[in-house]
């Protein structure tokens, strides 16, 4: 409860309270470049109310979920830059809505525009955060898109989906449990984890099942089915050009020669040229399938050159794939991703 506050006016913030969930994806070699932002929002204005009648049937969160606001954008300067060392990203398999391309200074209008939603008496809307490993969240919005959002004065409350879990005893010895762990639980499967759009969706889901638990059942498809149901249900609410929700970025952005009048599926560009490729006989026969400012190899031997530069000598010629990957500068910033191995982890479990 924000400080000053009556209970009374507590209260009336929560039931009147936003829900707007986080999370970011990062290059796997470099975390300070974001290649993804993926937010959903409800309304509790726009949602129905839970049936207490429900005694048989899916948990009543899949109705409350049929009213969610979803956005998926990739950040334009890294939307080139595709995970596939350590984890596999899918930038392209959104599976609630659409995908937009936004500069910097779009996705930060965006969050802000958001966080700070007005009601008819243009007043900020209070805001109740939901993310997993909400502490990485609010480093990302704050180092690299310079938006402190406890400053703005809108966050009355945080939900973290991992300490949920471990309220519930959902997850083994009281250790933070993975996304995709948490999913299972609930006997859901989504193929394409680390996808920014994807991640959140999936944990505002596992926070409302958490909430309004799934009456008994003979067998678990219930939450199956409407899993299943959900996906095109909000594709088709989550339309760029829907009226009731506002659209940040543009649907057409190329990742391959920047042009906005088509995506990657139907560039027709055959010659570009990369000065990193060129430079290298190893590498030189594939200049001139990307342009310099797109090459894959020259941002792994950047993000090399910055661990190195800032990395202790240690014992461990590889660091930490799991440290690495992090947000929290306590873990990216050298002494922690290069004092042990990725077997040896203990934050493993936070990684979707």
């Amino acid at each position: 409860m924000p400080f000053g506050m009556s209970n009374s006016a507590a209260t009336l913030a929560l039931q009147d309270a936003i829900i707007v969930g986080l999370d970011a994806e990062w290059y796997e070699h470099d975390a300070s470049l974001i290649t993804e932002l993926g937010v959903c929002v409800l309304d509790p204005r726009t949602i129905p109310k839970p049936s207490s009648n429900n005694t048989t049937g899916p948990s009543p969160a899949w109705d409350i979920l049929a009213a969610l606001e979803t956005h998926h954008v990739r950040i334009k300067p890294h939307a080139h830059l595709v995970n596939k060392d350590f984890c596999s990203g899918y930038p392209e398999n959104f599976q609630f809505g659409s995908t937009t391309f936004a500069s910097i200074s779009t996705a930060q209008k965006m969050l802000r525009s958001i966080f700070l939603r007005q009601d008819e008496h243009a007043s900020p809307r209070p805001v109740i955060f939901i993310g997993h490993a909400v502490d990485n969240d609010y480093e990302v919005l704050k180092q690299r898109f310079g938006i402190d959002v406890l400053s703005l004065g809108t966050i009355i409350t945080t939900l973290d989906t991992q300490t949920m879990a471990i309220e519930q005893s959902l997850s083994p010895n009281n250790r933070q449990i993975s996304l995709k762990n948490l999913l299972a639980h609930y006997g859901i499967q989504e193929q394409y984890l680390h996808n920014a759009g994807n991640d959140i969706v999936t944990t505002l889901i596992t926070a409302l099942l958490m909430a309004y638990p799934t009456p008994p059942t003979p067998t678990p498809t219930p939450t199956a089915l409407s899993y299943a149901n959900l996906k095109p249900l909000l594709t088709s609410f989550n339309t760029a050009s829907s009226p009731h929700r506002p659209s940040y970025g543009q649907l057409r952005f190329c990742t391959k020669c920047d042009s906005e009048l088509h995506t990657l599926r139907h560039c027709k560009v055959s010659m570009l040229h990369c000065d990193f490729c060129a430079a290298d006989p190893k590498s030189a026969p594939q200049c001139h399938t990307h342009k310099t400012d797109k090459c894959g190899d020259a941002a792994r031997t950047r993000a090399t050159n910055k661990a190195t530069a800032v990395a202790p000598k240690t014992q461990n010629a590889v660091p930490c794939q799991w440290c690495v990957q992090s947000t929290d500068p306590k873990r990216y910033k050298g002494r922690e991703a290069y004092g042990h191995e990725s077997a040896e982890c203990p934050f493993l479990e936070q990684v979707v």
